[in-house]
């Protein structure tokens, strides 16, 4: 099995030669189970991070989470997990015949305009439209899975906080051949480029019309690092 710095590596050479358009990148650890997660949002061809304390409206986040039992499987081998299947996260064992298996997410949020968000059935007209999007740009059996946050305030009409589509890659076999490997992640950051251009054409702002869920939040900070093999 690749190991955690190896599958970083495939994954931002691919992202690299893709010339996706990288905001920031965050590597999170577990201190208690040592656990580790990567995500990277990227922006539309051209489109800047401001920094502020929203993120960007438009983006496109793709995300992992390595468990701790990936380290010791990847360092040594199937013989070191004898014995504890009890003790370890079970996607461990969802392919008996290999060993692990990871899902690596993509998520693009979807901006909203004042109106869209006053009008809670712009949620089923938007979704459909997006996976029109997906549906012809490739051709697969996993659509995009469109999710959405309405808030319902005593006394104030519905309002569409968040708009999301979601498509998940399940990297199998990958996980044991770097060349494998590199082959999915050149898919998944062609798909995600094409896509990302197509959802700012199509729903893009173009003015100050933009509006933040969190717009009565108290700022949060936001860590730019450096990808872990940067």
């Amino acid at each position: 099995m690749l190991t955690y710095e190896n599958f970083v590596s495939v994954l931002l050479t691919s992202i690299e030669q893709a010339g996706l358009n990288i905001a920031y990148t965050q590597e999170l650890i577990d201190t208690h189970a040592l656990g580790r997660s990567l995500t990277i949002t990227c922006l539309p061809d051209g489109a800047e991070d401001d920094r502020g304390p929203q993120e960007p409206s438009l983006r496109a986040v793709v995300a992992f989470r390595w468990s701790p039992e990936f380290t010791i499987f990847s360092l040594r081998g199937t013989d070191s997990l004898d014995n504890i299947e009890r003790f370890v996260d079970e996607r461990l064992f969802a392919q008996t015949r290999r060993g692990p298996s990871l899902d690596v997410e993509v998520t693009y949020h979807l901006p909203l305009s004042i109106e869209q968000q006053r009008d809670v059935s712009v949620i089923s007209t938007m979704a459909r439209a997006i996976q029109d999007i997906h549906s012809a740009l490739v051709d697969t059996d996993d659509p995009v899975r469109v999710n959405s946050q309405v808030s319902f305030l005593s006394g104030r009409a519905p309002r569409v906080e968040s708009l999301s589509a979601l498509r998940i890659w399940s990297i199998d076999d990958a996980l044991y051949d770097s060349d494998l490997l590199t082959v999915v992640f050149e898919e998944l950051c062609s798909e995600l480029h094409a896509m990302l251009e197509l959802l700012d054409a199509n729903f893009g702002l173009r003015d100050d019309a933009t509006t933040s869920s969190g717009a009565d939040v108290l700022p949060a900070d936001r860590q730019y690092l450096k990808p872990p093999t940067a």
